[in-house]
């Protein structure tokens, strides 16, 4: 009798810690930080199974996230920011250059200081707002590209590209979008698609 009951207390201590580091690696929280792209998705409804945070702010800019004070260590982290710092920037062929390296720069240094235990940066989406600069579609290519590097540079980051899934004729398909810049509910669903196949 004390043998059984000895295996059974070995059994239930096994699979206590088996469910205790489930829960430490599988149950870590997911937040979302970035524009109103962030703010306008129902990260809750979208992915039921995992305890999620919205931390998105409309008309945010790349560098206004570290003012938010947001506390990330051990959790992983969905970032998707940067069409607003494209709208507000004068960006043209002199200052193209220099534009994505500062803002990659500042990118890296907003992870890093967040110190997620995972990373997903989102590329950058097409835009057709109505003053954007003839090339801005250039630009968020060679935008998303320079990302791309960063964040295989980390080690601990995963770039989800999505940029074509969204892209028509140069801009935004507007069969995804309200007005060129904010998402409706079928371009949604293709960012729930595409990050949930890397989560």
């Amino acid at each position: 009798m004390n043998r059984i009951r000895t295996k059974f207390l070995i059994v239930m201590t096994m699979l206590m810690g088996l469910a205790s580091s489930c829960s430490d690696d599988g149950v870590s929280e997911l937040c979302f930080v970035g524009d109103s792209l962030v703010a306008g998705w129902d990260v809750k409804s979208s992915f039921p199974t995992r305890v999620v945070r919205n931390d998105g702010v409309s008309g945010a800019h790349l560098e206004d996230i570290l003012t938010w004070n947001l506390d990330y260590r051990g959790k992983d982290v969905v970032m998707l920011i940067g069409t607003n710092n494209l709208g507000y920037e004068f960006i043209d062929e002199q200052t193209r250059p220099q534009f994505i390296a500062d803002f990659v720069e500042e990118y890296r240094h907003t992870i890093e200081t967040l110190a997620p235990r995972r990373v997903f940066v989102i590329s950058i989406l097409p835009r057709s707002a109505e003053n954007d600069d003839k090339n801005i579609s250039l630009y968020i290519r060679e935008l998303n590209a320079a990302l791309e590097q960063m964040v295989a540079a980390l080690g601990y980051g995963t770039f989800v590209d999505v940029y074509d899934y969204f892209l028509y004729k140069g801009g935004m398909n507007m069969n995804y979008s309200l007005d060129g810049l904010h998402l409706n509910d079928l371009g949604y669903n293709i960012l729930n698609v595409r990050l949930s196949k890397e989560l």
